[in-house]
């Protein structure tokens, strides 16, 4: 500057270029290293130390002194007041890379505090407080370190020949990024305990001299959600550096109630076996509108149960009821209404069966048990998971020919249900269960419920019938999700 203008300080005006000014200051921030910059107020002098956390993310630390009474309201033991008692000594100490001042009349204490030509530090006049600037830059300051999340994995088999659970990051975000940028990931999530599945932003300690898969993780951001065993497709969004939220989750997430090294410390050395199953559930839409809900109510306690504690799940639901023997009673199959199914999709073809209404003329003494269990045979495939077939109903099935003795007639199919059974039995790790009425038994009911047996009648110790049938995981806590 020359001139006349060579005597007063150069004041620039916009808030846009002060902002962009603080960005260019904390794009050459590193390291350990801080910057200070300052606002003069009609109010108050605020100084503002930027610095970066471990992680890279910048963060500020502030001094306020009120003016008040006709003069700037200094501390007997802070560690600016002293500078700013001389303008000389404020620019020395202090040292601010730039100032933002109001643009209306300043104090003449904090006027007097204004750099000369030669003190070459900028001065913005802005309408917006430094704070505000500040936060905006900070929030478009590129990532200086990589986001990644905190998973779980097999690592390869050692000497032992077990392969172990490590922990580990997926990447999430890379040096440089900005906020927006969102990113798509699948994990899987397992059975935990009551604090839910942690999802952990972490950074990675900068070693060069260290490998990456040896640099330590320390947690930016940690919280939990109660996530159902399953996968999911989340979708990560950088918010500002310091914050990322991740949507697709179906549930709030909250604060985690565990530390670091809690965390760290629950993490099992190997996860339970987590084969996939396919619960296979035989509902008997026969009997009174009771009945039914009855039944209705214990498979769909079985499914929630089942669904919330054990691994990759598909459920079917296959109803049957009585043959059309009667005249101009048509003979209906067993009808599929959900097959290899979500958990909840089979829920809601369950509850699609209350109310319906019941044909008296129909055939009072068997039902077509017989025809379920073959529909059931032809359509298993071993890709769905390992068989469970829980039957609710109370009748036997039709013979597969006349049976005088019992006064039954025959499947009109004739089909025989103790050779569907023997052919089900023979496939690997199926297991069956019955949920059946109170006043049914015998050989049929003893067979379909080999493994596990209750009556819909009573209160059932749900959690019990489920281990019968191998349906619930070992408890395990396993905090973090899991990727392959």
């Amino acid at each position: 500057m020359s001139g006349a203008d060579s005597t007063v300080p150069r004041v620039l005006p916009n808030d846009e270029e002060a902002q962009d000014a603080l960005g260019d200051e904390l794009g050459r921030l590193t390291g350990n290293a801080a910057f200070r910059v300052a606002e003069f107020a009609a109010d108050a002098a605020t100084i503002f130390e930027v610095s970066r956390d471990e992680h890279g993310t910048p963060t500020a630390v502030t001094w306020r002194y009120p003016y008040e009474g006709g003069a700037l309201q200094l501390g007997m033991h802070d560690e600016w007041s002293q500078a700013l008692t001389d303008p000389g000594r404020f620019h020395r100490y202090v040292a601010p890379r730039l100032i933002v001042r109001t643009p209306h009349q300043l104090p003449g204490e904090l006027r007097g505090l204004l750099p000369s030509p030669r003190h070459e530090v900028p001065v913005y006049k802005c309408t917006a407080t430094l704070g505000e600037l500040l936060r905006a830059a900070m929030k478009e300051s590129p990532l200086l370190l990589g986001y990644e999340l905190a998973v779980l994995k097999h690592s390869p088999a050692g000497q032992t020949g077990a392969a172990r659970v490590v922990l580990t990051g997926l990447p999430l975000f890379s040096p440089g990024e900005t906020s927006g940028r969102q990113v798509r990931i699948r994990v899987r999530c397992e059975p935990t305990d009551a604090e839910g599945t942690a999802l952990a932003v972490v950074t990675r300690e900068p070693r060069p001299d260290v490998p990456r898969q040896l640099q330590r993780l320390r947690p930016l951001q940690v919280h939990t959600a109660m996530l159902r065993p399953g996968t999911y497709d989340l979708t990560g969004v950088l918010i500002r550096p310091g914050k990322v939220r991740f949507d697709g989750l179906g549930v709030p997430l909250g604060r985690s109630g565990r530390s670091w090294d809690d965390l760290m410390r629950l993490v099992p050395a190997q996860l339970a076996g987590r084969a996939p199953v396919h619960l296979v559930c035989l509902i008997e839409v026969c009997g009174v509108a009771d009945r039914m809900e009855q039944r209705v109510y214990r498979l769909e306690e079985l499914v929630a149960k089942v669904q919330a504690a054990a691994g990759p799940l598909r459920v079917s639901v296959v109803a049957y009821g009585a043959h059309g023997v009667a005249w101009k009673v048509d003979d209906r199959p067993p009808q599929i209404r959900a097959w290899a199914a979500s958990g909840d999709e089979a829920v809601n073809a369950l509850r699609g069966l209350i109310g319906r209404r019941v044909d008296e003329r129909d055939y009072q003494r068997a039902a077509q048990l017989e025809c379920a269990l073959q529909l059931v045979r032809r359509r298993l495939r071993a890709a769905d998971g390992r068989p469970v077939i829980v039957t609710a109903g109370g009748r036997q099935p039709h013979p597969p020919g006349l049976d005088l003795g019992r006064q039954l007639i025959p499947c009109p199919e004739w089909v025989d249900w103790w050779s569907e059974f023997g052919r089900l039995s023979g496939l690997p790790g199926i297991a069956f269960g019955a949920l059946r009425d109170s006043k049914s038994g015998g050989g049929v009911w003893e067979q379909l419920g080999r493994h596990a047996q209750a009556t819909v009648d009573d209160a059932v110790d749900m959690e019990s019938f489920a281990e019968d049938l191998g349906l619930l995981m070992t408890a395990q806590t396993v905090p973090f999700p899991v990727i392959e």
